[in-house]
């Protein structure tokens, strides 16, 4: 991208004009194609493609000026935020500068590699699974698919659901074909989102079935926890955890669009906040059951802090992990870690997190202003090599 200041402005047509200059200078990166892509993922979220693109351009200059991804930019809604309410947001670029602080980055790889993560704190996934990488491991997998007839796939270190998909074995299934067909999804896989090298694997798990505590927002889909904790001093903070929850019909509705976050009291496990979502806003209940949302009491809830304490104390080069976790008849089980979980807890809170969680790990970061996040940080290195 061009080396260049960018003009600090509150001024939306200002901004929508900047948005759009700053992605014909820089076509490699805001390429049509990629705009194709969110208007793909995003269009029932924008009445039409006229607010659509000038949301787009709005977002670019977000993106360049405070480091927020696109959603980012609709759930907290940047456009009616001031500069220095946005400037208190911790966002998809700017969290690189506490997670490289809090997080040894040549240890990274503990957690960003799903199957190293399984194999390291299996005893709290609660579930069957197993690495497919090459031609050598089909016995396995004849054997993996006897005993579990639904397998959820993934690979092996992306992120952001990226070729996740469930995989139903039926009797007559044609197992060596489709043992196939999962090679060439591993050695095809790509990603738009993520730098880190693909490693062309994919962990096979069996399928988690929540408890019916959890469930009963909505039958179709997962839902789950978001869980952060920081290791400060010796102590494990918990860093407004929440509730996740799914509102797609498991098929045709999926993904982060379908989605709303709710906020959860760290020390007593109770729901305080309705459903929040970036587009629709808050809602009491839920859209699929019509449960009600504020109010509900996690079950088992000091369980799950006890759990995730010991996990987080098994690995304390990486202080600041975002573990996706759910309720089951199992009790609760970690879905994954995430060594860069995003902040998108601020989206239940309605402003930035910057300056409170810069005093909980004492450290400061910050920018000078009108510089472009994409110039000033990158991801850490090891992600890029």
């Amino acid at each position: 991208m061009k080396d260049m200041n960018i003009k600090i402005t509150e001024d939306k047509d200002e901004i929508i004009n900047l948005g759009q200059q700053i992605a014909a200078d820089n076509p490699e990166r805001y390429s049509d194609a990629m705009i194709n892509r969110l208007w793909e993922k995003y269009a029932d979220c924008f009445p039409g493609k006229d607010v659509f693109y000038a949301n787009v351009y709005s977002a670019i200059y977000c993106q360049t000026m405070y480091g927020t991804s696109f959603p980012e930019y609709t759930y907290y809604r940047f456009a009616a935020r001031t500069h220095e309410q946005k400037k208190q947001y911790i966002t998809w670029y700017s969290r690189y500068a506490y997670m490289t602080f809090l997080n040894c980055v040549k240890d990274l790889h503990l957690l960003d590699n799903k199957y190293e993560a399984y194999t390291f704190l299996k005893p709290y996934y609660k579930r069957d699974a197993m690495l497919l990488s090459g031609e050598g491991d089909y016995p396995a997998f004849c054997k993996f698919a006897a005993k579990h007839k639904s397998i959820f796939v993934k690979p092996v270190n992306l992120e952001l659901a990226e070729g996740v998909h469930r995989l139903d074995i039926t009797d007559g299934t044609d197992l060596y074909r489709i043992f196939q067909f999962l090679l060439a999804e591993a050695r095809n896989l790509t990603s738009f989102e993520i730098k880190r090298p693909i490693l062309h694997q994919l962990i096979l798990e069996e399928v988690i079935v929540p408890s019916q505590a959890i469930s009963q927002f909505n039958p179709t889909e997962m839902s789950l926890l978001r869980v952060t904790t920081v290791a400060v001093n010796g102590r494990i903070h918990f860093f407004y955890p929440c509730f996740r929850m799914m509102c797609g019909d498991g098929k045709t509705q999926q993904g982060e669009v379908y989605s709303m976050d709710a906020l959860i009291d760290a020390e007593t496990g109770i729901v305080t906040t309705g459903g929040m979502n970036g587009v629709a806003g808050e809602t009491e209940y839920h859209p699929v059951s019509g449960v009600k949302i504020k109010g509900f009491a996690m079950p088992e809830w000091y369980a799950l802090k006890k759990m995730l304490t010991d996990a987080a104390n098994q690995l304390p080069s990486l202080r600041y992990i975002g573990w996706d976790v759910v309720h089951t008849d199992k009790g609760w089980l970690i879905i994954e870690g995430n060594t860069n979980g995003e902040f998108f807890f601020q989206l239940c809170l309605n402003h930035g997190v910057k300056d409170e969680f810069e005093k909980l790990i004492g450290f400061q970061f910050n920018m000078p202003p009108g510089l472009r996040w994409d110039k000033i940080l990158q991801e850490p290195e090891e992600d890029k090599k």
